[in-house]
């Protein structure tokens, strides 16, 4: 079966449930990263798949989970992959359309943040188009060429994730880049601003992270 879209749900904080559940359809295919699956229950989705160590799951949720529709995939809890890792290698062998990937920001971890970061490569490599989300962000990888979306004075801020990405050109920003290079750990290219709904980027080789701020007023 193709789905147009698979949503990853992390164990991470989310800070509004509700702004999650209006954007998932009847559609959408669910993976639960270990405690994502708290996510799902407390919006009443019903999870396809519920992968990882269970260390964040009670005993009764684990229970409930084991016994509805939900593929149940458990794994031991010294392992060398995240349970996000896990839960995204899964998302992407389903070749969707689309992968979000909710709950990666939060939760008090910075190192576990930097590392959900990261793991957008994997999609990446397989050439599906892949954003971690949240009420005020949208977090893109990519080597190649990108349209994001947003509305006037709203910030993107484009990172270098490799020595350097030459070759940038950018359309809708209010400061353009007209094939020029963002080297590593430079803040050149940090608060940019949309001048329409649209900004198109494009690169060379290098990998580069764009990060689209919204207005809280705006959502996405």
């Amino acid at each position: 079966m193709t789905y147009n879209r698979v949503i990853v749900l992390a164990n991470g904080e989310i800070n509004d449930l509700e702004f999650v559940r209006r954007r998932i359809s009847a559609d959408d295919f669910i993976i639960c990263a270990d405690g994502g699956a708290l996510h799902a229950l407390a919006m009443g989705i019903q999870p396809d798949l519920v992968i990882g160590d269970m260390d964040s799951l009670p005993a009764s949720v684990i229970e409930r989970l084991q016994g509805s529709k939900a593929e149940f995939l458990r794994f031991p809890a010294e392992k060398d992959k995240s349970d996000l890792e896990l839960a995204l290698e899964r998302a992407v062998a389903l070749a969707p359309k689309e992968i979000l990937l909710v709950g990666a920001l939060g939760g008090g971890r910075f190192d576990q943040a930097i590392g959900n970061l990261l793991l957008l490569t994997i999609p990446l490599r397989a050439g599906i188009p892949a954003r971690i989300i949240d009420e005020r962000h949208h977090i893109y990888l990519t080597e190649q060429e990108i349209t994001v979306s947003g509305s006037p004075g709203e910030t993107v801020s484009l990172f270098s994730l490799t020595p350097e990405v030459e070759n940038i050109t950018t359309e809708g920003l209010k400061y353009p880049l007209a094939g020029e290079t963002l080297y590593f750990a430079s803040t050149r290219g940090l608060s940019n601003e949309f001048t329409g709904h649209r900004a198109r980027i494009t690169t060379g080789p290098g990998l580069m992270l764009v990060i689209v701020c919204r207005d809280q007023r705006n959502g996405f």
